[in-house]
Formats: structure tokens, C-alpha cells, sequence
């Protein structure tokens, strides 16, 4: 209760004003000292989800880079949807929704997108497996369109991942450019083989955003375990 009555004392004796946390803007009558205090004490008291994210991303990345350079067949790709519904697609979103809690604002906005691409993803193909879709849908340029706005996506949250650290920087130019590479090839079509090449090393930058990803999971869970950096991420989590 007294920690409670300090905190009304100070709302009604401080201007309204703004102060920038991980999570975003917060305007109130608190002090920024105070602010980030409690925003200190929400990442305390609730666990990190970034180790599993980054894995379930890594996951949804690498499966869907391995079929888009043609390591597995594409036509095979249907394969995919209960891959994605799941780890990439389900447990995705979770970890999002919980770094949500734990006011890491650019992690969670990672992870719930792509989550949602993966399940919109799986849910398409399931729909192609089981004829759901009439002949004539043009699947291709469908899913290019979802591979060209996530690409756009993966480019902005990008742009914010530069105050953080390199292995976040590196997964998400990956990301940006194999799904901007990808995408272009399924909207085309299987027509010129300058595209179909593009789309294919499109792939590779997939894997390559995997493998990012799947470090720096890993360097999240090895540092909190022992309490210091053993694994580098070039910057802070």
C-alpha cells in the first residue's frame, strides 16, 4: 500500500508527459525513473519467450527455405501445413503474445506476424491438399503476395532490431530479402528462368535467416542459464 500511495503522490504532483519504454510510448503523470522501473519489474517477474520463438521461427524459416531452393520438391509442398500450424504457426504466436507481457514490444511484433503468416500459410495449403480451393485460384501469386508484405514486414522490424544486436539484424535481412526474393518467383510463375533462379536463391536466404535465428535462441537460453554473455549476439536482447 505505501509503494501504491507514493505512486499516486507522484501522478498528482507530476505533469502529464511522455516517456518512451521497450513496449512503446507511455503517456501518464509518472516520472520516467518510475516508469522504467515498473517496466523493469513486469520483465522480472514474467519468463522470456525469445528462446522458444526464435526456434519456432527458425523452424517455419528453414522448412520453408529448404522447398523454395528446391532441396525438396515443391511439389511436395503441401507437406508444409501441419508443419506450420504447429511449432511455426501455434507456438509462435504464444512466445509473441507473452514477450506482449514482458513489454518487449519488437520481438512480440515479430513473432505474432510471422506466426500469423505460417498459420495463413499452413491453412492454404491444407485447403490445396484437401480441394477446398477451386482449380482455377491462383495459389501461387497468393502466397507470393503474403511473401512480398512480410518481406516489407521483416524490412521494418529490421530497422528497429539495428539498436539491438547483430545475430536479430542478420536474421531479419535474411528474412527480407528471401522472402522478398520468394515472393517474386510465386507471383510470376514458373515462366522465365531468371525469376525461378531468384526465387531459389531466395530460399538459401531463408535457411540462412534459420540458422540466425536458431543461434540466437540458443545464445538467449545459454546467457540467461549462466548468467553472462557466453554466447555473443553483438548487442543486447
Amino acid at each position: 500500500m505505501d509503494d501504491l500511495a507514493a505512486l499516486r503522490n507522484e501522478a498528482a504532483n507530476t505533469p502529464e508527459h511522455e516517456v518512451w519504454t521497450r513496449g512503446g510510448p507511455v503517456s501518464g503523470h509518472l516520472s520516467q525513473e518510475t516508469v522504467h522501473g515498473l517496466e523493469g519489474v513486469a520483465m522480472a517477474t514474467f519468463g522470456d519467450a525469445a528462446s522458444v520463438g526464435m526456434w519456432a521461427f527458425a523452424s517455419g524459416a528453414l522448412m520453408a527455405g529448404l522447398f523454395q531452393a528446391n532441396v525438396f520438391p515443391s511439389s511436395a509442398e503441401t507437406a508444409l501445413f501441419p508443419v506450420l500450424l504447429a511449432y511455426p504457426g501455434a507456438v509462435l504466436l504464444i512466445a509473441g503474445l507473452l514477450l506482449f507481457r514482458r513489454n518487449n514490444n519488437l520481438l512480440a511484433s515479430s513473432f505474432c506476424s510471422f506466426a500469423s503468416l505460417n498459420l495463413a500459410r499452413g491453412a492454404l495449403l491444407l485447403s490445396v491438399s484437401r480441394g477446398f480451393l477451386p482449380p482455377a485460384a491462383p495459389i501461387g501469386a497468393m502466397q507470393g503476395i503474403l511473401f512480398e508484405v512480410f518481406a516489407y514486414l521483416a524490412l521494418t522490424l529490421l530497422i528497429g532490431a539495428l539498436k539491438l544486436n547483430a545475430v536479430l539484424v542478420a536474421t531479419l535481412a535474411c528474412t527480407a530479402v528471401g522472402f522478398f526474393l520468394a515472393g517474386l518467383s510465386s507471383i510470376a510463375g514458373p515462366g522465365g528462368a531468371v525469376i525461378s533462379e531468384a526465387g531459389r536463391i531466395g530460399g538459401f536466404f531463408m535457411i540462412a535467416a534459420a540458422l540466425f535465428a536458431f543461434y540466437g535462441g540458443s545464445a538467449i537460453l545459454v546467457n540467461t542459464a549462466w548468467r553472462r554473455a557466453i554466447a555473443p549476439i553483438g548487442g543486447q536482447m
